[in-house]
């Protein structure tokens, strides 16, 4: 797999993750945002 390849989804998991903290928190809307920042990024790759 490309370098650049492996980034994109380390990113996106990060991005994942930091949305379940959030989901933890109620904090919806930013949830939202990352999950959108996820998808995104998931697809890019």
């Amino acid at each position: 797999m490309k370098k650049t390849t492996l980034n994109w989804i380390k990113s996106a998991d990060y991005d994942l993750k930091t949305a379940a903290s959030l989901l933890i928190r109620k904090r919806y809307l930013y949830v939202v945002f990352m999950c959108h920042l996820t998808l995104e990024k998931y697809l890019r790759q």
